[in-house]
């Protein structure tokens, strides 16, 4: 069984300032969470904090697995996936030396059959041995998604992943994320996409923060 229990987190960038403050929500195996809200109320922040990008000021992140808490740094690089904009891309590389790359330094052995799996799964083989500078933002963002996804987390985190995919992409997504929590994973996605919102089984609606 594996758990996210977040503890009356709060955050602040500016002491007395709240970004966030005593969110409490628990996910299990399976579940997906929608972090909803308008424009600056800390959809982003939250995330962050949730897969281990971030530290709360207040409060505590746990990631259960097999028995074990962890604090989401403690086991960022081989359980939890980010699709966010903040995820820089290495423009030079190709999607299948990127993608090979982020195995080997994980530690895991780089199967040619796994990568070619997320590469079809996405629509990625026809620019497989592109420059991802050369790809549309599209494109690119299927190459991130195949990122977060490739080493089979057990926590994917998603900032709006659908904004710059198209019909297909976003098809292809929900069916990864449905693919995802089919093998017990978590899914937390900051989003205010209806159809996002439609993949998950739970809502949070962040508040505005008043001074």
């Amino acid at each position: 069984m594996i758990r996210l229990e977040v503890h009356s987190v709060s955050k602040f960038y500016v002491p007395g300032v709240w970004v966030l403050r005593g969110i409490s929500v628990q996910l299990t195996s399976g579940e997906a969470l929608a972090i909803v809200g308008p424009n600056g109320v800390g959809k982003t922040t939250l995330l962050k904090l949730l897969c281990g990008l971030g530290e709360p000021s207040a409060g505590r992140v746990t990631l259960t697995l097999g028995g074990r808490s962890y604090a989401p740094q403690e086991c960022l690089w081989w359980a939890i996936g980010v699709v966010a904009p903040f995820m820089q891309l290495y423009g030079e590389f190709t999607p299948v030396e990127l993608l090979g790359l982020s195995l080997r330094l994980r530690g895991m052995r780089c199967s040619g059959d796994q990568i070619r799996w997320m590469l079809q799964q996405l629509g990625l083989e026809a620019v497989a041995g592109y420059r991802i500078v050369t790809l549309s933002a599209g494109m690119q963002q299927r190459v991130r998604i195949a990122l977060a996804l490739l080493h089979r987390p057990w926590l994917l985190a998603l900032d709006e992943a659908t904004v710059t995919l198209d019909a297909a992409g976003i098809a292809a997504l929900e069916h990864l994320v449905e693919w995802h929590r089919g093998r017990g994973g978590i899914v937390v996605a900051a989003t205010n996409s209806d159809h996002e919102r439609r993949w998950c089984s739970q809502v949070l609606e962040l508040p505005v923060e008043s001074p």
